[in-house]
């Protein structure tokens, strides 16, 4: 997951300086929602044809009582958005998206004793959205991201691997910029 993590970021910085010589580049920041209680911040670089984005801190966290339990993750997706505008503040985009991400829950049976679970995710999506944009600077986007995901879950020393295919609720998005 390190690993993952080097590279991503090493691809992101690469592609920043080659598309920042570019005359028409464009750069937007923004606040990603796609659940309750996960979040995070997306940024985006490129230009009109191409919109390069990363979304950093996806992070989640949840504690209930009944069970007891405590749940936390983070993730980092990287993806290429390809737009279509309908209008003038109207767009399409579609394109693929590589996501990963670390989850850890803890449920207590008593005061002393309690399970632990780690999960592991790793996938490769189709990003397809719409986005509106208000005034010159203010952009909304809502997506959903179908796609293929390999899962690891390590609970007690057991090790459970699934795959996935498909669209899942937490793979809907609403996506606040501010493009600069």
């Amino acid at each position: 997951m390190k690993k993952l993590t080097v590279l991503l970021v090493l691809t992101f910085i690469l592609l920043n300086d080659l598309y920042s010589q570019e005359k028409t580049t464009s750069k937007e920041v923004g606040l990603y929602f796609s659940s309750l209680n996960s979040f995070g911040v997306r940024y985006k670089f490129g230009n009109e044809k191409r919109m390069f984005r990363l979304t950093a801190l996806s992070l989640s966290a949840e504690r209930t009582t009944s069970p007891d339990q405590n749940k936390a993750g983070a993730g980092l997706n990287f993806g290429v958005e390809l737009p279509f505008r309908i209008t003038d503040v109207f767009s399409f985009y579609s394109g693929p998206e590589l996501s990963g991400s670390y989850n850890r829950q803890k449920i207590y049976s008593t005061s002393f004793d309690y399970n632990t679970s780690d999960a592991y995710n790793a996938g490769i999506g189709l990003i397809l959205g719409f986005s509106r944009s208000f005034q010159s600077n203010i952009i909304v986007s809502v997506e959903i991201v179908p796609g293929f995901s390999y899962n690891k879950i390590v609970s007690d020393n057991v090790d459970t691997t699934t795959f996935a295919f498909g669209l899942y609720s937490n793979s809907a998005a609403i996506t606040i910029g501010y493009r600069f």
